[in-house]
């Protein structure tokens, strides 16, 4: 029996695979070989929760080549042959090294590796591949496994999401301290209030998150945007079902409070702290959007202007407390009017009824083709061409089930009682949506020999859709 100065290489991957031995019974079986080999085991090299599967680093596995190739072992154990590679390329790397350093390779359940000959390496190569084979075969399996629980609306796992708590018998049921800052954050939302402004109130008050840490721009915005709070259940951020969580608050509203937060126009900061109703809205004759900046008058007082973000000449400069009084009292005027809830509606719409039943259905056709592509019924190019042509339809109705932000940013101006006075007291962010909602306004250019006095005529102000 051949005296040999050998190594040990161990593994095990996060999710357990092949025999889900720990690396210290790996270990133990690996020495037990070497004591019946009489061989001398110098150094054991161990990488504990990697995949030989996903590509990763394995730091373990490095250094343990590093070693072989340096001289320091001639052999190695290892437990199985899945423990050293699942994948081809790193397979070759190996085989290279063994054959340049005529390195003999031992495993506990498959015996040993004559990497020396074509045979040898014949069957190295088919155990990879079988091994590799078993790992895809069992992630395809996983995976349609998620899906169908996807699909019937199951909890896949993870951090506990807030909203929810989980019950004795581990049905989720509604947090109400919780769920109530949810609607309340939508509620916000939709009637024009600011990421920020939400995002400090939240902070300002006992509801933290799920994790217990403060809330930010970032949580929020995950929290409000996932289907689960309409009582739908996703996959890979496609709706496919209907969720076992009871909803927080409805399709509709989820859809429009996604829309919001989802636009990259909107203000990143907290756009509770702006001080002028149009700026950023309002547009110069050439189309650009005005900023707010501050001059000075030939006395040398300070004042806020409007002025247009592009730069020469032939742009607006307007007095912006003149802009404001004008949008602001057209706006009052109109939502004092008897005829004000008018604006409530939006205009041919189908009803929410017909997009939800017509949603529902759509979802039901994505499945049905799913599962006919499972059953061998169609074929790919088929599933893709159905899915294609029915997502486009679904994209078109939950669009328009989003489109309920009309009512909410206005509901607050017209809740009853003196619209002047509600519309005084609501934070600037809340007033500049309504003004989004509501008007387009242009700025025009005043004419040189014309009177340096502000002139109203030159705020021009149009109705979006109603007047």
């Amino acid at each position: 029996m051949t005296t040999k100065r050998a190594v040990v290489y161990t593994r095990i991957s996060q999710d357990r695979e092949g025999a889900g031995l720990g690396v210290d019974r790996q270990r133990e079986d690996c020495q037990a070989l070497a004591d019946k080999l009489g061989w001398t085991v110098t150094e054991t090299f161990v990488d504990d929760d990697v995949s030989a599967y996903s590509g990763k680093p394995r730091p373990a596995y490095r250094r343990m080549l590093d070693a072989l190739a340096s001289g320091a072992a001639s052999a190695v154990i290892v437990w199985h042959t899945d423990r050293l590679h699942r994948s081809p390329r790193e397979l070759e790397e190996y085989v290279d090294l063994c054959e340049r350093g005529g390195i003999t390779t031992h495993t506990v359940k498959a015996g040993e590796l004559d990497l020396a000959t074509p045979s040898g390496r014949a069957v190295a190569r088919t155990l990879g591949a079988w091994a590799r084979f078993e790992v895809e075969h069992k992630s395809e399996r996983t995976k349609r496994a998620q899906l169908q629980a996807a699909q019937a609306g199951k909890w896949l796992g993870g951090q506990r999401p807030f909203g929810w708590r989980f019950g004795a018998d581990g049905t989720p049921v509604l947090d109400p301290l919780e769920a109530e800052a949810i609607r309340s954050a939508c509620d916000l939302l939709l009637a024009g209030a600011s990421l920020g402004s939400v995002v400090t109130r939240l902070n300002g008050s006992e509801v933290s998150t799920a994790t217990g840490k403060p809330w930010n721009y970032t949580s929020l915005r995950q929290v409000l945007s996932r289907a689960r709070n309409a009582g739908l259940s996703t996959w890979h951020g496609e709706v496919v079902g209907t969720s076992t969580f009871p909803p927080i608050v409805t399709e509709d509203t989820w859809r429009a409070v996604v829309a919001k937060v989802s636009d990259p126009s909107r203000r990143q900061s907290q756009s509770n702290r702006a001080r002028w109703l149009v700026a950023g809205i309002a547009r110069c004759e050439c189309g650009e959007t005005v900023r707010s900046a501050t001059a000075s008058d030939r006395n040398g007082r300070k004042r806020t202007t409007y002025r247009c973000r592009a730069s020469g000449p032939g742009h607006v400069a307007k007095g912006a407390i003149e802009v404001d009084e004008i949008v602001a009292r057209t706006i009052v005027a109109r939502l004092s009017r008897p005829d004000a809830l008018a604006l409530l509606a939006a205009p041919d719409e189908p009803g929410g009824d017909d997009l939800h039943a017509e949603a529902l259905t759509l979802r039901g056709r994505i499945t049905e083709a799913g599962e006919s592509f499972a059953d061998g019924l169609i074929t790919r190019g088929q599933l893709e061409q159905i899915t294609a042509r029915v997502q486009t339809r679904l994209a078109e109705v939950e669009a328009k089930m989003g489109a309920t932000a009309r009512g909410s940013v206005l509901g607050p101006a017209l809740a009853g009682g003196d619209v002047e006075a509600r519309w005084e007291g609501l934070p600037m962010d809340q007033r500049r949506a309504i003004v989004r909602e509501l008007v387009t306004v242009t700025l025009l250019r005043t004419d040189r020999a014309a009177s340096r006095r502000f002139d109203p005529e030159t705020v021009r102000i149009e109705w979006r859709g109603q007047e």
